[in-house]
């Protein structure tokens, strides 16, 4: 059986080498994935809350960022050798 974690905002900055502050930008903006365990506790201050991800959900999302930042280049690269750039 593959283990699939909850991971902390650390943690997860840790998989995805990012910083800690990078990641919850990102969550704040909208790009990140929303939480697998948001932690919407009303007893506690927003920002005491721990949301949590499962490995398999940022992995899945990392790899659709990665394709899409490959197609990008990929249409870049053709449209600058197309135009002779």
């Amino acid at each position: 059986m593959r283990s699939d974690p909850l991971m902390t905002v650390t943690e997860v900055a840790n998989h995805l080498r990012l910083t800690a502050s990078s990641w919850r930008e990102q969550v704040a903006a909208g790009t990140a994935p929303p939480p697998d365990d948001p932690d919407t506790a009303t007893d506690k201050p927003e920002f005491r809350r721990r949301p949590r991800w499962h490995r398999s959900t940022l992995d899945t999302w990392n790899e659709q960022r990665r394709a899409e930042r490959r197609a990008a280049r990929e249409t870049q690269a053709t449209q600058t050798t197309q135009t002779g750039g």
